[in-house]
């Protein structure tokens, strides 16, 4: 809700101290400046309860005063009060005011002087609520640092502090406040660390720019808001510029803010700007000299911040602009000092905001508390999806939240996806499409994977993934992988399935295995896919046709996960940049393959067997063939020319791997770990990019490959549990390599004799090769002349079998070591020389259980490791253990041993210790004792935390775990050594009096049987004040050795300031705390209670062990009441002690208040009971209702059923009616086409008839002349053969 303050003021004040003083002033004063005061003799009706209502008050008023009088912490109503106070400054940003009326500060903050008194006593009477002491003790404390007012005596006039206050207070009102939020989950530690970042930044004099970044809907304006409220009243004047972005794209939208802008800081109404050029000089030079607080929210682009705030030389000094955005390139842009990523809300904020939505209060019922966790996860933090979606489903049933649930992981809220698709609507093309890439395929995947994968699809993405990550799209965690928010990747993946809603098919991307499934078996798929990813649920199986990916001739990625088919892809598109198919079913890719633009293929845990060399694999860069248990050779990948990265682990049937392997110019790792039965390796290599090379567990590898030229770029060997019998003379050419690694090859006999060419070797690791001690008696043997390993900083001997002769060989060989393990091995001594190695800092010498003497160390040692040393002298722990060994060094030790050394400053039994520090935290060496209830066979992890004034501040996390001890230990632990703990960092939360201390060590996980029995700190004197350091509470000192000054020297003032009551309590306290008996000679001058007395106490000890609703029946109480007026007015003659009198006291206060409480919660007792009984008869009529509901809700399904079936039947049935008319009319067509064509047959006809008719006439004419002409021709004929013969016989006489 929106703060509604009815009172402006709240005035806490102990009322007998002030009331008719210095607060009834400062009431009057304030009420006469118009401001509107809860004094609590006011607005109450009589008989009303005053808790409640000042509760109420309390909550409704914009400023608080504290008036801290002498007798303030006597009285509880006070102290709560304050605790409720407290509460509502941190929660809802309200301001806190003490004044310290004639008290030192230091006595509330540390409950001191009568103060002190006043806790003592309640801590008597409220010894079962030690909670509410508690919160009463932080309260006084928080209040006490608060900034405030304080008068003393002899320093000013009351009515001057008067005066004073109400001007701040005024002051302070004149700000208009924000609303923050409904529910501000969270809001407070995020605060904080605003406030710190800003407090620390820059000096106070000079202009600060602050931004605040995230997605959409994680709460950044609402931060914004807070911090407003919280910090306004620092500046002169102040101005909250919201949805900048909106804005801006109105019409004149920046003019219009800037004239916002100018109305809210120098009260500016009626000025027009016309444009943007012309005001930015008016702003700025109206602002120049304002000490201004300006919120810039939501702003997306950089001409807006050029408009609003364009420079530093805009604002007076101290001004502060905070800049809201979701774009972090943009701060970035605009020189901002300091950023602050708003982080998404953790589980249990992200559970209470939730559950304040869904059901309108802080906890969750008990039925819906598995689903709201559900909803919780789903929602990951978003502060927006949360609320969302928590009052969507309030009011509904589980049933109904299931529902919903599975309808939002499917298709997303639209409230929350508007929110956060405008970040995306923004993006450039290339931008838009690789973060759909990342929402649908590369969430947790390594960036350069992604990288690698996206540029070969033609895209920018070192660029593009820059800007999602300005812009909180996606981020890169520690390990260098992609992390999108679940929300943010389901706004992706809707952006893609809001394409074509109802065709999967016609998407550019798949990745849902309902979509998948039906693309796959219905080869709906078409030349829009881009990519796909299959997940299929488990024991689920898919029949691939043989066309199932034909028509996807675009497709580029294909990951296959979760996948189980029905036989092997006969066709895979030549188009794929990425096929990552894990459990690929086909022993060999299809024949029609040829994928020249593919760069990364995986087909791990695959049949995979490869037959046949590689072909039209130009492009392709990173082949995983790992856990193909079918893969017996590699053949030829000469034809892979550009491939870098090869992964063959666990292939357990590898056996030869072909020759070519060995001249690939490109490869810069190789992987082969675990491949058991491999023999047969390349036997000569020249991979000159070559950067890793792991044979790891071949345990049937004997010989390790020829190098043929110098390899300047690989830096790592592992061939740790290989069966190789020796390394080639030309290992010289890793003239590169930084890391070799041996470890377990216990055929290895010996190192060649020109290992010391290496010169670049850093790390060298030979744990478990016992056999490598005939190399180093050869050393022994050469003497002077030695091999000399000067680089080397990191050397591995554990377990090695090394006697005390093979030491001095070590530390002649490798004089520069950093870091020696000797772990594991048989020596007896430690050489002296190895005090003159002043490089090596860390030493491992666990489980070396024959060692016995240490007669020094290195100078500069950091670390020892002596763990199960159990043969070690005693002069050779107490070297380990002196402090003239720490003064030395600063280094962590690890020794047998069951003391804390008696050079520490303070020792405390078990797992924690607390010490008292006034100023800065002091350099500090910690010890802890490990004490063994048997022989443990688990390691074990631990932390030690560091609490300051009751809260924790730090967490130091130990990267070494602890394992397999037989014996007591002593740790001890310079905190110095710890590269991540900076003693200055505890600094800032220190206050300026002496501050508790508490540091613990705990363990995290691991074996039980071991316990921390000892801890104890030394202070590191020589950087250190020892007289700000103190191992007793100084409260407890300084106020003894007060009350002991005060009895001595003025007994009767000190009287004269405590009153009986108070008196009486000091000395109960006294008693209960020392247990001891009243003095001989006080009790003896005791007079004996009289027989009247007796009674009453009997009486009021045998009431005392009668149930309390006894007590209320009328004769009962009076007798009661009597009793304890009687006792509680006796006089001091009376003979009843100080404790009884002390006790009677008690009773008789609780007895009145109980008495009151008992009556109204019997009353509330029958009430409930009225009301529960109509609640079971609502109950009864509600099942009755659910039951009818159910029936009702069962027979509505079963006519949306049949109405379901009637509809498709319907639609069944219009589609045949219309398939009927279609024919109609097509058959309408043909009839009159018919027709048209019978017409004009018949006039054609009654054409061929007269025709006919008239041929009919003419048909013995016809005849006729058919014979004549018939008969002509026939004399023709004749005619003509008689002319031939007749030219014939011409031709012939003339011859």
């Amino acid at each position: 809700m929106i703060h509604g303050w009815n009172y402006d003021v709240f005035l806490s004040f102990r009322g007998e101290d002030t009331r008719t003083s210095f607060t009834g002033s400062l009431y009057h004063g304030l009420h006469q400046k118009g401001i509107n005061v809860f004094i609590d003799d006011e607005k109450l009706r009589r008989g009303e309860q005053i808790s409640p209502s000042l509760t109420t008050a309390i909550e409704e008023s914009r400023i608080s005063i504290i008036v801290f009088s002498e007798n303030y912490a006597s009285s509880t109503w006070c102290l709560d009060e304050l605790a409720m106070i407290l509460e509502c400054w941190k929660t809802k940003g309200q301001l806190v005011f003490p004044v310290f009326y004639y008290v030192d500060p230091s006595w509330i903050r540390h409950q001191r002087g009568s103060f002190g008194i006043a806790m003592a006593k309640h801590e008597v009477t409220f010894k079962g609520d030690v909670q509410r002491l508690n919160k009463w003790k932080k309260a006084l404390f928080d209040a006490a640092n608060l900034s405030g007012w304080s008068l003393k005596i002899g320093h000013g006039y009351e009515y001057e502090l008067i005066l004073r206050i109400i001007e701040e207070v005024s002051s302070k009102l004149n700000n208009t406040l924000l609303h923050i939020a409904e529910h501000p989950v969270g809001l407070e530690t995020r605060i904080s660390e605003v406030k710190s970042l800003l407090k620390f930044e820059k000096p106070v004099e000079e202009v600060s720019f602050f931004g605040i970044h995230g997605h959409g809907g994680i709460g950044k304006t609402t931060i914004a808001r807070a911090l407003y409220n919280s910090i306004a009243n620092q500046f002169e004047v102040t101005s909250f510029l919201t949805d900048i972005r909106e804005a801006s794209t109105q019409r004149q939208g920046l003019v219009q803010l800037q004239e916002t802008l100018l109305y809210e800081t120098v009260g500016e109404n009626n000025i027009k700007l016309g444009n943007v050029y012309k005001g930015i000089p008016i702003i700025k030079k109206r602002l120049c000299c304002k000490k201004v607080l300006l919120i810039l929210d939501d702003v997306d682009k950089l001409e807006q911040l050029q408009a609003l705030a364009g420079g530093r030389d805009w604002f007076g000094f101290g001004s502060v602009i905070i800049i809201t955005t979701r774009d972090k390139q943009l701060l970035a842009s605009h020189l901002v000092d300091q950023t602050y990523e708003v982080k998404k809300l953790n589980h249990e904020e992200a559970f209470e905001l939730f559950t304040w939505n869904a059901f309108k209060r802080k906890a969750s019922e008990k039925e819906y508390m598995e689903i709201s966790n559900n909803v919780v996860v789903y929602a990951e933090g978003l502060p927006l999806a949360l609320k969302v979606m928590g009052s969507n489903l309030f009011g509904k049933t589980v049933e109904e939240w299931k529902s919903a649930l599975a309808k939002y992981e499917k298709i997303p809220n639209k409230e929350v996806q508007n929110v956060l698709r405008v970040t995306f609507d923004n993006l450039e093309e290339n931008e838009k499409e690789i973060f759909l890439d990342i929402a649908c395929f590369f969430k947790g995947e390594t960036v350069e994977y992604v990288e690698k994968t996206l540029q070969a699809c033609g895209f920018f993405p070192k660029f593009g993934i820059s800007v999602l990550t300005d812009r909180s799209l996606v981020s890169i965690d520690e390990y260098n992988r992609l992390r999108m928010h679940d929300l943010i990747q389901d706004m992706g993946r809707e952006v893609v399935r809001e394409v074509s809603p109802l065709e999967p098919g016609k998407r550019s991307r798949l990745w849902n295995h309902e979509d998948v499934i039906e693309v796959l078996t219905e080869s709906s798929g078409t030349y829009r896919i881009q990519g796909m990813m299959v997940d299929l649920p488990d024991h689920y199986m898919v029949q691939l046709k043989d066309d199932s990916f034909k028509k996807m001739k675009n497709l580029k990625i294909l990951i296959v996960r979760n996948g189980h088919f029905y036989g092997s892809p006969q066709h895979l598109p030549n188009n794929l940049r990425l096929l990552d198919w894990m459990e690929y079913p086909s022993s060999s890719l299809p024949q029609t393959f040829h994928p020249k633009k593919l760069v990364a293929l995986n087909l791990s845990q695959s049949r995979f067997t490869l037959q046949e060399p590689f072909k039209h694999f130009d492009s392709l860069t990173s082949m995983d063939l790992s856990r193909c248990e079918f893969l017996t050779k590699l053949p030829d990948v000469s034809g892979v020319p550009n491939l870098t990265e090869l992964n063959l682990d666990y292939c357990t049937n590898l056996e030869k791997i072909d020759d070519s392997l060995g001249f690939l110019e490109n490869l810069t790792e190789l992987r082969a770990y675990g491949c058991t039965k491999l023999k047969d390796f390349p036997q000569a290599i020249k991979l000159t990019s070559l950067k890793t090379l792991i044979l790891n567990w071949c345990s049937s590898l004997q010989t390790f490959p020829t190098i043929l030229a110098k390899m300047d770029n690989l830096i790592s060997i592992s061939i740790e549990g290989t069966g190789i019998e020796e390394l080639p003379p030309s290992i010289e050419n890793l003239v590169a390599l930084e890391e070799l690694s041996m470890t377990s090859c216990l055929s290895l006999k010996e190192l060649p004799e020109n290992i010391d060419m290496l010169q670049n070797l850093r790390n060298l690791d030979i744990e478990g090769c016992p056999q490598l001690r005939n190399f180093l008696t050869k050393l022994r043997e050469l003497g002077k002349s030695t091999l000399t390993f000067f680089n080397v900083q990191s050397l591995n001997l554990e377990n090695c079998g090394l006697i005390d002769e093979d030491l001095p060989v070590i530390f002649n060989c490798f004089p520069n070591l950093s870091s020696l393990v000797l772990s594991g091995n048989n020596f007896l001594t430690l050489p002296r020389s190895i005090q003159e190695y002043d490089s090596l800092q860390m030493l491992h010498l666990d489980d070396c259980i024959e060692l016995r003497e240490i007669p020094c160390i290195p100078p500069n040692s950091q670390y020892i490791n002596a763990r199960n040393c159990i043969s070690l002298t005693a002069e050779s722990s107490n070297l380990l253990l002196s402090q003239e060994t720490f003064d030395a060094c600063e280094l962590q030790i690890m020794v047998p041993g069951t003391g804390i050394p008696e050079w520490f400053d303070h020792t405390s039994e078990g797992e924690y210790m607390t010490f008292w520090v006034h100023e800065n935290f002091p350099p500090i060496i910690l010890c802890f004792t490990l004490a063994m209830k048997s022989e443990m066979k688990k390691s074990f992890s631990c932390e030690i935390r560091f609490y300051i004034n009751s809260e924790e501040v730090y967490e130091l996390e130990i990267p070494r775990s602890f394992s397999e001890m037989v014996t007591d230990h002593v740790w001890l632990f310079d905190l110095r050594t710890h590269p991540s703990f900076k003693f200055h960092d505890l600094d800032s939360y220190l206050v300026e009096d002496w501050n508790q201390i508490e540091i613990s060590c705990e363990k995290i996980n691991g074996s039980s049987n071991v316990n921390v029995s000892w801890c104890g700190v030394h202070v590191c004197r020589q950087e250190a004040n020892m007289e700000d350091i103190l191992f007793e509470d100084p409260d407890v000192d300084l106020d003894s050795s007060n009350e002991f000054e005060k009895i001595g020297c003025n007994v009767e003032e000190f009287n004269a300031n405590l009153d009986d009551e108070d008196m009486e309590a000091f000395y109960a306290i006294l008693d209960a705390e020392n247990n001891e008996k009243k003095v001989v000679s006080e009790s003896s001058n005791k007079t004996m209670p009289s027989e009247e007395t007796k009674k009453a106490l009997k009486t009021l000890d045998d009431f005392l062990t009668k149930d309390f609703s006894i007590l209320l029946r009328p004769n009962e109480y009076n007798t009661m009441k009597s009793t304890l007026d009687y006792l509680t007015n006796l006089p001091k003659e009376e003979g009843i002690s100080i404790e009884t009198r002390s006790l009677v006291i008690e009773v008789s206060r609780q007895f009145i208040c109980w008495s009151n409480d008992y009556t109204n919660e019997s009353k509330k007792i029958e009430s409930t009971k009225a009301k529960l009984l109509k609640r079971d008869e609502i109950e009864e009529g509600l099942e009755a209702n659910k039951k009818l509901f159910r029936e009702v809700k069962c027979f509505e399904n079963e006519l949306l059923n049949e109405l379901e079936y009637l509809e498709e039947r319907k639609k069944e049935l219009e589609e045949l009616i219309n398939g009927v008319r279609a024919n109609i009319s097509a058959s309408q067509e043909t009839k009159n086409m018919v027709a048209c064509t019978k017409r004009e047959i018949f006039e054609k006809a009654k054409i061929l008839k007269v025709e006919r008719d008239e041929l009919r006439e003419q048909v013995h004419c016809l005849r006729d002349e058919h014979e004549l002409a018939k008969k002509s021709q026939a004399n023709i004929r004749d005619e003509w053969l008689k002319l031939g013969e007749k030219f014939s016989y011409t031709i012939k006489n003339e011859k």
